[in-house]
């Protein structure tokens, strides 16, 4: 099994709001898992959450803030 080096710190260096960026990880992981040939075959070996996780970490993930918004309106409530 695989493991990669991540804090929730990380998570708020590029997103101010931790939980949604926990959101847009996993709605990536189920991306992943239910279209894997998006994915490069190397990447296929490794479970989608890590995949998703390594993604967000390099920057390669694109969320709107539109989104985010919603995201912190939930919370608030």
């Amino acid at each position: 099994m695989k493991k990669i080096d991540f804090a929730s710190e990380d998570l708020t260096e590029k997103m101010p709001n931790k939980y949604a960026a926990v959101i847009v990880i996993s709605n990536r992981a189920k991306e992943i898992r239910e279209n894997p040939g998006e994915v490069d075959e190397k990447e296929r070996k490794v479970k989608p959450p890590v995949t998703a996780i390594k993604e967000f970490k390099e920057g390669k993930l694109k969320f709107s803030d539109f989104d985010i918004e919603i995201i912190n309106e939930e919370r608030d409530k």
